[in-house]
């Protein structure tokens, strides 16, 4: 079975990166199935930013909702943000249709398999457990029926509808417009890349020399991710928010990025390369018009970088 994967919509709700790692995935449920919650409902709830809460995925039998990409930290469990919390801080948090189908299991179970595939085989843990205040979430969702289903039911690899072939497919113009931001992380960009997903990461890992990385249980390599995708700021910024791990992290995207000195009266041409792979300065004769007089040396340093 195979489900429609959204991503269309956004919740405000969530904080950054992930410093501590992920430990575990979090199964909640809408609310009671008395008080006849909706899919689009809860979707609305928890990207309302006075909501303050929010979860990862959203999820019923054959769609699922990602409103916080699982790199970042989903404001849904209660037990605080910048703690080290089991919950927040390292857990990927899914709200589930409370009624329980068949096919609600069949979703949740197929999403589980592909969060693991990226991420890991992490265990199951109910909010219940984790949160500080009371609360009967996920009511009486079965986490060892959803394992099961996740490690040997017959689930997709992919949350989309058809697995498109490699054949006839440009992989590496795949992976210039991933390296560009245009096929998001994580889970997300494991679904719109579908079948050519293990092939065009492994360019992108050749190009950016990604290598196994951590720090106290720190995941370096995620921060530097971040880093790169502009979400720790530049300068001092960059420095305060990623604290001790600043170093190690820098060293990694210096790496992955082939940083050195580059200036061109008073210009950060490394700073404008930056941007180019972002996909801040467009392509082709846009890229050149917005660059003007620096752009033959910006796209000397693009082409050193992504090879």
């Amino acid at each position: 079975m195979s489900f429609e994967y959204i991503t269309k919509y956004n919740s405000p709700n969530y904080t950054p990166g992930r410093p501590y790692g992920i430990a575990c995935i979090v199964i909640h449920w809408w609310d009671d199935p008395a008080k006849h919650p909706t899919f689009n409902g809860v979707i609305s709830t928890l990207c309302s930013k006075s909501r303050g809460a929010s979860a990862n995925y959203v999820a019923e039998a054959g769609r699922v909702a990602c409103i916080v990409d699982p790199d970042n930290r989903s404001w849904a469990t209660g037990d605080g943000v910048g703690c080290n919390s089991m919950g927040n801080d390292k857990g990927i948090s899914i709200e589930c249709n409370p009624r329980q189908s068949d096919g609600d299991y069949q979703t949740i179970g197929e999403l589980i398999r592909n969060i693991r595939k990226t991420y890991g085989d992490l265990p199951l843990k109910r909010h219940r457990d984790l949160s500080p205040r009371p609360t009967s979430c996920p009511g009486t969702y079965d986490l060892d029926r959803l394992d099961r289903i996740a490690r040997h039911g017959a689930a997709s690899n992919t949350p989309t509808p058809s697995q498109p072939s490699t054949a006839g497919v440009d992989l590496n113009a795949l992976a210039d417009a991933v390296i560009r931001g245009e096929y998001g992380v994580g889970a997300e960009r494991r679904a719109k890349l579908g079948a050519n997903y293990d092939k065009v990461q492994q360019i992108v890992n050749q190009r950016l020399g990604a290598k196994p990385a951590a720090s106290n249980g720190v995941d370096l390599n995620a921060l530097a991710d971040a880093v790169i995708r502009g979400e720790y700021g530049v300068g001092a910024e960059r420095r305060a928010k990623l604290g001790a791990n600043y170093d190690k992290v820098q060293q990694i995207v210096n790496q992955r990025l082939g940083a050195k000195p580059a200036a061109s009266n008073g210009v950060d041409l490394n700073a404008l390369a930056d941007a180019v792979i972002r996909g801040e300065y467009g392509v082709g004769a846009e890229r050149r018009a917005k660059l003007g007089a620096n752009y033959d040396k910006v796209q000397q340093i693009v082409n050193q970088r992504l090879g």
